[in-house]
């Protein structure tokens, strides 16, 4: 899997056409998680009782790799390069191979910390007028353009004052709601908006909350994308 974001000053604004194409409302809502190319950002993840601290870089093709900063993190690293994901272990010289779907904490799932672009990942199927919490919104329904995401659909609610994402729920191929995602509002750093924070909700009632901070445009190195021994 792969998760996105809100200023609404700060954002473009919507041209004035009655029904958006379901595309662009995505790739702006995609902006705020992915604001450049390459970057890097630190994330701070909080579950009842639990702190974790990690540095994603992310780069033009949609790797990304998360390196421990917290205490019982550190060493650790997440690499996911396409739809595969790979832990390195301190102590360890081959790396893991696991499911994008392997839980880091609680609800966050590494595919979610790491990465999600939902113009990449999804196909719109409708997009429709509707509010959420009084506010006037376009709801757009997702559908998963690849085998690997295990979320084989998305609906998304956009704000239409500054195209910002407020809610998206996750559901399995049966219909069933895996999680439930809900955008904190984005801040400015280098006169870009970024996410700020996302919350994160299972349906049986995890909960975690991912907090984005010190973004920086560019400074990934390409060969911390290496996976040792994997022959990649």
């Amino acid at each position: 899997m792969r998760t996105a974001l809100l200023f609404a000053a700060a954002l473009p604004v919507l041209a004035q056409s009655p029904a958006p194409e379901g595309g662009e409302i995505l790739g702006r809502v995609d902006r705020l998680r992915h604001p450049w190319p390459a970057f890097t950002v630190e994330l701070a993840m909080k579950a009842p009782g639990v702190v974790q601290r990690w540095k994603v870089s992310a780069r033009e093709n949609g790797d990304a790799r998360l390196d421990g900063l917290s205490e019982k993190e550190k060493g650790r690293a997440v690499l996911l390069l396409g739809d595969e994901m790979w832990l390195l272990l301190p102590g360890t010289k081959r790396p893991v191979k696991v499911s994008p779907q392997q839980r880091l904490m609680g609800p966050a799932a590494g595919g979610d910390v790491a990465r999600t672009r939902f113009r990449d990942d999804y196909a719109v199927r409708e997009v429709t007028e509707t509010s959420l919490e009084d506010r006037a919104c376009w709801r757009l329904d997702l559908a998963a353009r690849r085998p690997a995401l295990s979320a084989r659909q998305v609906v998304l609610w956009v704000a239409k004052e500054g195209s910002l994402p407020l809610k998206a729920e996750f559901r399995l191929a049966s219909g069933r709601l895996a999680r439930t995602a809900r955008f904190g509002p984005p801040v400015q750093t280098h006169g870009q908006p970024v996410l700020s924070r996302l919350e994160i909700e299972e349906a049986g009632g995890g909960k975690a909350e991912l907090t984005f901070a010190n973004w920086t445009r560019g400074g990934v190195v390409p060969g911390a994308f290496e996976v040792p021994g994997a022959g990649r």
